[in-house]
This record gives structure tokens, sequence and C-alpha cells, in this order.
């Protein structure tokens, strides 16, 4: 009787228990079937996009020692085809490999980034604002890039200067002009290494003015203060018998073009006659033989 009763209690009891059931059992195999797919997905989409930034970190990684090997293999071709170093061998070739790295890398980055988007399968609810405030920000922010990258093309593309060249660029805001040999140039920015060292990164979109010092030949210019009671005759043969000495040195003849002369008065003061010394050099070349040339002159005397 007690047994009977007991079973009737669990009898009754069964149409609650059978939905709680039911339920931590729906829940269960809910959670089973959503770890599943989360598997699913780091198996298929999660490897694809480890792949995916692994192979562009690789490949921009392969394409920079690529670019630093040809770089220097150029470097080398320029020493040894001219070993003084007065023109800028292959500093066309030089420009166009930065920024061919310069644009390769970036593009790898854009269709990585645009793929792992993709297989990430955000909803559309989600990336539409995304979109719009990535666009938007891109619509503001780059604009300056975009001058910098369209201003580096024409750079390349009309030869303006290249590595190697010695250059002269400005105005600059708050430094001025700025002059010194170009050590790499990309589409976006020129390093240029100033004549005391210091490496300057300009982007080329600030590039208003360029003058190229190592195109086809220099002009020594030289003014030279003589005391209105020198003879002035003597001083002009002085000065260019130096200029024929330096011309026909071994050692400074491969640098000049034209012997430097006396090409007559410059200017007329009050206690002096300046005379103007000129000459044609190799290119970057004329502050060498311009210093020769006053080191000759004062161990001459002053005229």
């Amino acid at each position: 009787m007690m047994a009977s009763t007991k079973y009737e209690g669990i009898l009754c009891h069964l149409p609650i228990l059978a939905p709680r059931y039911a339920e931590a059992q729906m829940i269960s195999l809910i959670a089973a079937e959503r770890a599943t797919g989360a598997w699913n997905w780091l198996r298929d989409e999660g490897l694809l996009i480890v792949a995916i930034t692994s192979g562009a970190f690789f490949f921009t990684r392969a394409i920079g020692l690529v670019s630093n090997y040809q770089a220097e293999r150029l470097k080398r071709q320029r020493a040894e085809a001219d070993p003084l170093g007065h023109n800028a061998i292959g500093a066309y070739q030089g420009a166009l490999l930065g920024a061919a790295r310069w644009g390769i890398n970036f593009t790898i980055a854009t269709v990585a980034f645009v793929w792992t988007l993709l297989l990430l399968n955000l909803p559309a609810a989600a990336v539409v604002p995304l979109v719009s405030i990535v666009g938007a920000g891109l619509g503001f922010g780059a604009q300056q890039i975009v001058g910098d990258v369209l201003a580096g093309i024409f750079i390349i593309s009309e030869r303006q200067f290249g590595v190697g060249d010695v250059v002269r660029v400005g105005p600059l805001v708050p430094v001025g002009w700025i002059e010194g040999r170009v050590e790499e140039v990309t589409l976006r920015v020129t390093k240029i290494r100033t004549f005391d060292g210091d490496l300057v990164t300009i982007a080329n979109g600030g590039l208003r003015q360029t003058v190229n010092l190592s195109r086809d030949w220099a002009r020594v210019l030289i003014n030279i203060p003589v005391s209105r009671e020198a003879d002035l005759d003597a001083a002009i043969e002085m000065l260019n018998r130096i200029g024929h000495d330096i011309s026909h040195d071994p050692e400074w003849a491969p640098l000049i073009l034209e012997q430097p002369v006396v090409s007559g008065v410059e200017d007329i003061g009050a206690e002096t006659i300046e005379l103007r010394f000129a000459g044609r050099t190799l290119p970057a070349q004329q502050w060498k033989v311009a210093r020769e040339i006053r080191h000759r002159i004062a161990i001459e005397g002053a005229p």
C-alpha cells in the first residue's frame, strides 16, 4: 500500500519534470551544435585566416629582402663603375625599386585585410556602419597620403631625382631649404642625408621645388677679393696659373670639365676689387674643387 502511494507521487510530478528535462537537453544540444560549428569554423576559415596573415607577412619580408639585395647590388655597381662617386649611376633604378617595394607591400596588405574581413562573415548590419566610418575617415584623413603618393609617382616617372643624387628641396616649414644626398625614394616619402649627417624624411607632397645638383655638370664660382693697390693683371695671371695647374693635376683633372679662369671683375669696393673665378666640374664636385683652389691661393699668397 505504501509502495503504490510512493509511485503515485512520482507519477504526479512527471508533467513538471518532463519539460525541464527536455529544456536542459535542448540547451545541451544547442551548445554542442555551436561548439561543433565553432570548431569547424576554426578548422576551415580560422586556419585560412592564419595562413593569409602569415603569408602576407612572409611575402612582405621576402620583398624587403629582395629589395635590399637589389639596392646593395646597385651600390656595388655604382662604386665599380664610378669610384670617384661623382655621378649617381643607377639613381632612377634605385628610386623605382623603392617605389615598387612600397606599392607591392601596400597591395599585399590590402588584399590580406579584405580577404580576412570576408572570411569573418560579419553581418551586414555591423559591416555597413563600420565601412561608412572607415570610408569617411579615409576620405578626410587620407587626402594627404593620396597627394603624397601621386607626387611620388610624378617624381619617379619624370625622373626629377633618384637615389644618390645631390638635391636641394624646399622651402619647407619651418626649416626652409634642405640640401643633401638622396638615400631612399618611395611613393610616399623621400629620405635625404644632409651634409651635416642628419637623415631628413620628407613627404613627397611637400616637395614644391627641387634642385638637382647631380645632372650633367656643375659650375665652380669663387669671388676673390684683391686689394686696390695690388697689380690687377698680375693677380689675374696668378689665378689663371692656379686654374691651369689644378686642371692638369692627375688627382684633380678627372673632376674638372673646364679649366677655371678669371672671367672678369665682379665688384668694385672701397678697398678691394672682387674677381670672379669660374670653371666647370663634374656634378656635386664643385665644392671640393673650390676648396682646393682656395687652398692653393692661400699657399700662393693673397693677390
